[in-house]
């Protein structure tokens, strides 16, 4: 039996998934990426957005580690304004140029034309994780970057992109609590009573 992935997956860009992975759950942080059987999950709970070609096996839990202290790195600079470190900047640059990609045009008797991408000779594992430092790029150097936020819920460890103007939380569920201890601060404030039992 397959092992289900238990932490946040919120159809984010790749390099936000990446960063999601350290999480916080019942004032805990929890890493996703714990073991090689909960990166195994995570991977096979993004398999649908992740590049299939390229021969041999998928990244390994250590190889997907190597990149996500980078990405947390850049991700939280560009918050905030400030250039990523040189090193983080170097891996991720790195490990996006591992698997160059190219498209390619395939013909076969009697079937129409098909687009297909040339890794030229990346294996599985370097043409995932290029996938998620070449989303990093992207977010770093693109118009997405603006929209790059941290969940405004108290505890939450997540990143998300806004993608409405009134948003400032990863999830509902951190809405709902948010919006549950500002009604219980008010409420508290307004009963002395309460206050002083």
């Amino acid at each position: 039996m397959t092992e289900m992935y238990p932490g946040p997956l919120q159809d984010e860009p790749l390099a936000i998934e990446l960063h999601n992975t350290l999480y916080a759950s019942g004032a805990k942080v929890v890493d996703g990426l714990a073991t090689e059987a909960s990166a195994r999950a995570w991977l096979n709970a993004l398999a649908d957005r992740l590049p299939s070609q390229g021969h041999g096996r998928p990244p390994s839990r250590e190889e997907l580690l190597q990149l996500r202290d980078p990405v947390r790195e850049a991700l939280h600079a560009a918050m905030e304004g400030d250039a990523p470190s040189r090193s983080s900047l170097e891996i991720i640059n790195r490990i996006s140029a591992n698997a160059p990609r190219s498209p390619l045009a395939r013909w076969r008797p009697a079937t129409p034309p098909i687009a297909d991408v040339d890794l030229h000779g990346a294996s599985r594992a370097e043409a995932v994780l290029a996938a998620f430092a070449a989303d990093t790029i992207d977010l770093l150097t693109g118009p997405r970057r603006e929209a790059l936020r941290a969940c405004g819920a108290s505890g939450c460890m997540l990143l998300f992109l806004k993608n409405h103007p009134r948003r400032e939380w990863c999830s509902a569920a951190c809405g709902n609590r948010a919006r549950q201890a500002r009604h219980y601060a008010r409420t508290r404030h307004r009963d002395p009573a309460r206050r002083h039992p």
